[in-house]
């Protein structure tokens, strides 16, 4: 069993564990955060038709050679039509057909004067400037043509895939399955919010906290019941999430103290244990485990360090699972806006606020371990320290993990 690995050694051992879930076909508003499964391809152009992009009158551009505004050439309207109606006649020298915006552009028209370059004159248009042919036409499969792959396998789905997909008439589409992640806290301390706090309880809200990030980085969360700090109890609850998800998360009980079971649990349920501990803080109490049936993950209990983990080590698995192509948080480069006077032997990820104010900035908001939700409410970021640093300066530059977005200031 591993003990104390460093982050990018965890982040290797863990994504060897996992491949993307198989493809499903789901509608397309289900689809939005999931990830292609195969490439979409357009099955006809678009637009499907010669169409207008304006308000105005479909003509025939060689009856307006010569034209000015003070000699104006004057046609007949013979009809109008509107988007989504094709027009019954076809437009013959000397006249002209009323159109409108996305309208098909009529047989014998090869342009479209708008509005504001005519003049009505009872059933008769007079246009006021000569035009050339295809002028004001947008033509058939100018945004694609059949056959154009319009996106691919490993792209997330976002709101602008969703439209395109629509416009292609795909009222489905092939993803990667969300992975589900059942989530636990141990602990004879908890109670469930909502519930009855006696004296020495507290609400159990570490779970909820994870289950929020397992929503963020594109899982489907599982609340199970809370876990005694009995081995028992615990293999008993990992056993559960085992047979609904495919990863399952315990918060609490993960460190070194004499209640502490994660390990054994894990055993008790078939687990074998990947790694024990990893080399930064806060995130050193955590322990990794795989079976047959999935990847078993054991959190701090304590809520900065269950969510900075969580964030660094267990996102690229959901990521990784749900087929998606970034697996990681962003990463960047900014410049202390206070002193920073703790220096550490471990590498710390501190967590922070960071902005654009002509270049980054980024500022701690709460010292390493101390568990304030506060804190975790407050930062957007993480401040990466290496090992052995030492107090570091206003201005300095540091490393930097983007939780949420960057800020303006």
């Amino acid at each position: 069993m591993r003990q104390m690995v460093p982050l990018e050694e965890a982040n290797d051992l863990l994504l060897q564990l996992v491949h993307p879930l198989e493809e499903v076909e789901v509608d397309l508003l289900e689809a939005q955060g999931m990830v292609l499964a195969r490439d979409v391809a357009a099955d006809r152009p678009f637009p499907p038709f010669d169409s207008s992009p304006l308000d105005g009158f479909a003509l025939r551009a060689a009856d307006t050679a010569g034209v000015t505004l003070d000699k104006p050439c004057s046609l007949q309207v013979i009809e109008t039509i509107g988007a989504g109606h094709a027009a019954t006649h076809e437009v013959a020298p000397g006249t002209a057909i009323g159109i409108a915006t996305g309208a098909p552009v009529p047989q014998g028209a090869d342009c479209v004067v708008r509005f504001e370059d005519t003049r009505r004159d009872g059933e008769r248009v007079l246009v006021q400037l000569p035009l050339s042919p295809g002028q004001n036409v947008v033509r058939t499969g100018k945004e694609f043509a059949s056959g154009t792959v319009l996106l691919n396998s490993g792209q997330t789905i976002d709101p602008a895939a969703i439209g395109i997909l629509a416009a292609v008439g795909r009222r489905t589409v092939a993803v990667h399955k969300r992975p589900r992640v059942a989530v636990f806290s141990t602990g004879d301390e908890l109670v469930l919010p909502g519930q009855v706090l006696p004296f020495g309880k507290i609400f159990a809200s570490n779970r909820y906290a994870v289950a929020a990030q397992v929503t963020k980085a594109g899982g489907q969360p599982i609340l199970l019941d809370s876990a005694p700090d009995l081995e028992d109890a615990v293999a008993s609850s990992y056993r559960q999430g085992l047979t609904q998800a495919d990863i399952v998360i315990s918060t609490g009980g993960a460190s070194v103290g004499r209640r502490d079971v994660i390990k054994s649990a894990m055993r008790k349920a078939g687990a074998e244990i990947i790694f024990w501990k990893a080399a930064f803080k806060p995130g050193t109490a955590v322990v990794f485990g795989l079976s047959n049936a999935g990847v078993l993950a054991g959190l701090s209990g304590n809520p900065t360090s269950g969510m900075v983990t969580f964030a660094l080590l267990v996102r690229p698995l959901l990521r990784r699972l749900g087929g998606h192509r970034e697996l990681f948080l962003p990463r960047l480069e900014g410049y202390l806006s206070q002193d920073y006077p703790k220096g550490a032997k471990a590498r710390h990820f501190v967590q922070a606020r960071t902005w654009w104010q002509n270049q980054i900035m980024t500022c701690p908001v709460g010292l390493p371990g101390t568990g304030a939700f506060r804190s975790t409410i407050d930062s957007n970021s993480l401040i990466d320290l290496p090992a052995g640093h030492g107090p570091l300066q206003a201005g300095e530059r540091v490393s930097l993990v983007l939780l949420g977005q960057l800020l303006a200031q």
